[in-house]
């Protein structure tokens, strides 16, 4: 064989190979846009604003569950501070037993989401031993299973901000216990593109995760 018949060769290789690159990402991409649809679909009935919560809800729920984000040194990010505040008024509705935290507590030195957001909830009103704390909450995933394998719960109103809150209640429904949610208020600031684009790839991680439960 030539040089030239070994080149052209070799470059049919490589356009093979790229086609099948392009064309399995493109299934890719379109497995993710079904997948953030399903997610998001399969949970829209018990999505709630906190007025249509409050002012149609007849249920009672173990708990109100707030999942953390950002804090900023020792205060809770604006982001936070809006599903406090979320969760502070849908506990007070009387319609639950008490408030989870569930966020980054693992090296509380380093970086702690914990603490600020019980001094937040209590700074609201919210009795300190209505509030139960969950430290390894480090992704939704991990929040949602040991809400159900460390506290016990059997029904819950889960909080957090409106983007995230399709994936947060169809990780809690991948362990079986009542959960309806309720977006958090946004007050004073803009949610950010990235918020969405990277809540586009987590639905993804938690489809998966959702049907194999590690961890359980």
């Amino acid at each position: 064989m030539t040089k030239k018949a070994k080149s052209k060769s070799v470059f049919k290789v490589l356009l093979k190979i790229l086609l099948v690159l392009l064309v399995l990402a493109i299934i890719g991409a379109a497995s993710l846009v079904l997948i953030n649809k399903h997610v998001i679909d399969s949970t829209r009935d018990d999505v709630y604003t906190l007025d249509a919560f409050i002012g149609n809800n007849n249920s009672h729920y173990d708990c109100v569950i707030v999942l953390g984000c950002a804090v900023w040194g020792k205060s809770p990010s604006p982001l936070l501070k809006d599903r406090l505040m979320t969760a502070a008024s849908v506990y007070n509705s009387g319609c639950c037993d008490y408030i989870l935290v569930s966020g980054d507590g693992l090296n509380p030195s380093d970086y702690d989401e914990i603490s600020p957001m019980t001094d937040f909830l209590v700074e609201e009103g919210i009795p300190a031993d209505k509030i139960k704390k969950d430290p390894l909450g480090l992704s939704t995933y991990e929040s949602m299973l040991r809400a159900e394998t460390e506290f016990g719960i059997s029904s819950a109103v889960i909080v957090t901000s409106d983007f995230h809150l399709a994936r947060a209640l169809y990780d809690a429904r991948a362990f079986d216990y009542l959960s309806v949610g309720v977006e958090a208020i946004q007050s004073g600031y803009t949610l950010s593109k990235s918020n969405y684009e990277r809540e586009f790839l987590a639905r993804g991680k938690d489809f998966v995760f959702a049907l194999i439960k590690p961890g359980r």
